[in-house]
């Protein structure tokens, strides 16, 4: 169909070229667009297959660094369990060789104290070895009481008097070639040092009797508990606990009222005395109390309060004074000579001192009530009661 004439304005429907004509070319900024399309689908195809590699790239490095960090993690931790087991064979082997030493030591004591044994009562020595062999039945224990102190009478005639109670005039007699107590806080007094357990006879060691509440009469060697009696509370004494001034000795103070195990205390003789195991002790008669768990001598000295002297745990074994030295008093009359008995109550006197251990509902802190060394024994707080091992 033609549509007006000249060529400019002919159309048609046949493909888009007049008859006769040159093809159709389609416009440049058409094909253009067309190439860009086609370009900018390349590039993100690109980018997503660069993405996607980076990706895997990033997951397979990461995967490797996971992997490396574990096993560095398990070197370590082989490392640490090697060192561990190491150090626990040399723990062990430090343990077993202190434990040879050690008994290669006990040994060596024991022997040491046989042959003292042996010089003190010759033929008859009781052996060391065997504890059975200090069975009560065995040793035909004889009265322990020696001549430098007590085994006098007291002087019913004192002028001290008492303080209300029932002590009436008792008074106990002077130390052995020393004045007589002056209670006097100018009076400070020292120890004989020919009386400690430098060259002492006296064995380091006793065997330990458990008696029972029913066996009343105490012993070189029994093992006992010292309730007092007006506060019900036991004397005790551990590691963990020092004075907190004067000496800053191992505590020795009142507490609870049932029986622990820091609470035992064992009997035995003054230094350079040999009395045979489980001998029965007088009134009267000196004895040092050692501490069962931590080997440590019940002890008291000047220096601390007027008029108020520290009581201790001190020493051990092998190490002992005259500041160790009790005087065990039964309570109103002091009972010289007549046998010590854990039904009655006792006053344990200080012997250098004269002095006699005292508590007071004084708590120094949480259950642990104050223990100390003063005046004349004639107080409720001087009063102490023996338990036995069940």
């Amino acid at each position: 169909t033609v549509y007006g004439s000249g060529p400019s304005a002919y159309t048609s429907h046949s493909g888009g070229r007049m008859p006769g004509g040159p093809p159709y070319e389609e416009p440049t900024a058409s094909r253009v667009n067309k190439a860009g399309k086609i370009a900018l689908g390349a590039l993100a195809a690109g980018a997503v297959a660069y993405g996607v590699h980076e990706f895997v790239e990033q997951r397979e490095e990461d995967e490797e660094k996971r992997r490396l960090a574990i096993a560095m993690a398990r070197r370590q931790q082989e490392e640490a369990e090697r060192a561990r087991r190491e150090n626990e064979a040399r723990r062990r082997r430090e343990e077993e060789e202190e434990k040879r030493r050690e008994e290669h030591e006990r040994r060596r004591r024991e022997e040491d104290e046989r042959h003292r044994l042996d010089a003190v009562y010759g033929q008859n020595a009781p052996s060391a070895y065997a504890p059975s062999a200090y069975a009560p039945s065995a040793y035909a224990p004889s009265v322990y009481a020696p001549s430098v102190y007590g085994r006098q009478r007291a002087d019913s005639a004192s002028s001290h008097g008492s303080r209300g109670s029932d002590l009436g005039g008792f008074r106990p007699p002077a130390p052995f070639g020393r004045p007589p107590y002056s209670y006097d806080p100018a009076d400070i007094r020292f120890v004989d040092p020919s009386r400690s357990s430098e060259n002492s006879a006296t064995p380091e060691t006793y065997p330990e009797l458990r008696q029972t509440p029913s066996d009343t009469v105490l012993k070189i060697g029994t093992v006992l508990a010292l309730k007092h009696q007006a506060t019900g509370r036991l004397l005790r004494s551990d590691r963990s606990h020092s004075t907190a001034s004067g000496s800053n000795q191992q505590l020795v103070y009142a507490s609870r009222r049932n029986p622990a195990e820091d609470d035992w205390w064992q009997v035995l003789p003054a230094n350079q005395e040999v009395p045979v195991p489980g001998s029965i002790v007088s009134y009267g008669t000196q004895i040092r109390l050692r501490h069962i768990n931590t080997g440590r001598h019940l002890h008291s000295h000047y220096g601390f309060t007027q008029g108020v002297n520290e009581v201790t745990a001190y020493g051990d074994q092998t190490l002992s004074d005259e500041n160790d030295h009790w005087v065990v008093e039964r309570w109103g009359d002091g009972g010289y000579s007549s046998t010590w008995k854990s039904t009655e109550a006792v006053v344990l006197r200080h012997y250098v001192s004269g002095m006699v251990l005292k508590s007071q509902d004084v708590m120094l802190r949480d259950d642990v009530q104050s223990v100390t060394c003063q005046g004349r024994g004639d107080e409720d707080d001087d009063k102490w009661r023996v338990v036995l091992s069940d």
